[in-house]
């Protein structure tokens, strides 16, 4: 970085001031936004939008469900340079046990509250960035965007929509917590059920019966011996093997009875490179070569409805991009550390903003997912303030 990039980095960063940062995430905390708070994200939403409407940024809101809108703010670039979107959700997970979860309060150097870290730290650092640029009036080549989506929590159709509206950008941040380092993959996620068909009969005679519990056990005997041995080939660089776990097994009615049907459900973890359509195919077949021996055995394997049709695909992105090596670069500023671009274990939005058409999605945001949903939530003041200011230099480095 020269000195004079270096001198308008400074600038840009010291127009907001790190107390202000802390206030806006104080508010973020106070205002619930989950699933079983009247509207959902609404009163936030709201609260996004008039605080950025008040700093002169332009907003829109995207509406996903009655009641319920995405938020994009937009400080506009000549067009000459790329597009950068800075993404979080706004919606956190209830309360749980956790005490006064919307009083936030700071202990030493934590910031306590429902949200803090699962991801209102990063929104108030992202809404920031903006609020930066427009106060320091700096000339942009790209465009700086700054995306609030709904539901990320509950499948996710606030992003997916996002998707499909048409939205374009060049790069994308999304910040979910990573300490601040640079997440550029992460497994898929599918969950399916496998049901097998039997013949009930009394248990005194099972001879005269087909009992799908017999058969399910079959299967499942298949994806021990041949199925997860074939996964482990598999290999990505940075996440490792596919994985499949059985989860769930409801059959039967009663010990003296034969039972007439089983139902078997598990989760599958993709890696870049697979889908959801192929893994119930490829689990359907195991069925249909244990049916090539045993006409009786029927049984079909479906993807569950829980994420409403939703993909929950995979993400990976270039270690070679730019906006990678933008992020990695800014952490070693900031934390005198130099780091590689890794694999996370968790799933996020980022696998849905990286289906538009060019697009280069990363995951890079303040704190740690250990915290994320616990009863004592926290983000530390320091990833605060770090993510605001790494932020700040990708958008430097991008689009100025």
């Amino acid at each position: 970085m020269t000195d004079q990039m270096d001198r308008l980095l400074s600038s840009l960063i010291d127009q907001v001031d790190p107390a202000e940062t802390e206030e806006l995430l104080f508010r973020l905390i106070e205002i619930e936004s989950h699933q079983e708070a009247a509207g959902h994200e609404k009163e936030i939403t709201s609260f996004i939008k008039e605080y950025l409407e008040r700093c002169g940024i332009d907003v829109e809101l995207q509406e996903v469900t009655e009641g319920r809108a995405n938020l994009i703010a937009l400080i506009k670039g000549n067009g000459t340079g790329p597009s950068l979107v800075l993404n979080g959700h706004m919606d956190t997970v209830p309360p749980y046990e956790m005490q006064e979860p919307f009083s936030p309060r700071t202990d030493q150097d934590r910031i306590y509250g429902r949200g803090s870290v699962d991801m209102k730290g990063a929104l108030a650092a992202m809404i920031h960035v903006l609020v930066g640029l427009k106060r320091s009036e700096v000339s942009l080549k790209g465009d700086v965007i700054f995306a609030a989506t709904i539901g990320e929590e509950n499948y996710s159709p606030g992003a997916y929509h996002l998707v499909n509206s048409g939205f374009q950008a060049d790069y994308a941040i999304v910040g979910e917590p990573t300490g601040m380092k640079v997440g550029i993959a992460h497994k898929g996620v599918v969950w399916g059920e496998a049901q097998f068909e039997g013949r009930s009969v009394h248990g005194s005679v099972p001879e005269k019966g087909i009992n799908a519990i017999y058969r399910a056990s079959r299967w499942i005997e298949q994806i021990q011996n041949a199925y997860i041995p074939e996964l482990k080939k598999r290999n990505h660089p940075v996440l490792g093997q596919p994985t499949i776990n059985i989860g769930e097994i409801e059959g039967g009615t009663r010990p003296v009875i034969v039972p007439n049907q089983c139902k078997v459900r598990f989760e599958r973890r993709l890696i870049p490179g697979e889908n959801g359509n192929d893994v119930i195919r490829e689990l359907q077949a195991l069925v249909d070569q244990l049916a090539e021996n045993d006409p009786d055995l029927k049984g079909t394997v479906s993807e569950m409805p829980v994420f409403h049709g939703v993909p929950h695909g995979p993400l990976e992105a270039d270690p070679g991009s730019p906006l990678v090596k933008g992020l990695c670069a800014g952490y070693q500023n900031e934390f005198d550390q130099s780091i590689e671009p890794e694999g996370l274990q968790f799933w996020t939005d980022g696998a849905l903003l990286s289906m538009i058409p060019g697009i280069q999605t990363v995951v890079c945001g303040p704190g740690s997912i250990e915290q994320a949903h616990s009863n004592e939530e926290y983000i530390e003041q320091g990833q605060l303030h770090a993510a605001y200011r790494i932020y700040m230099d990708a958008v430097s480095q991008l689009c100025l």
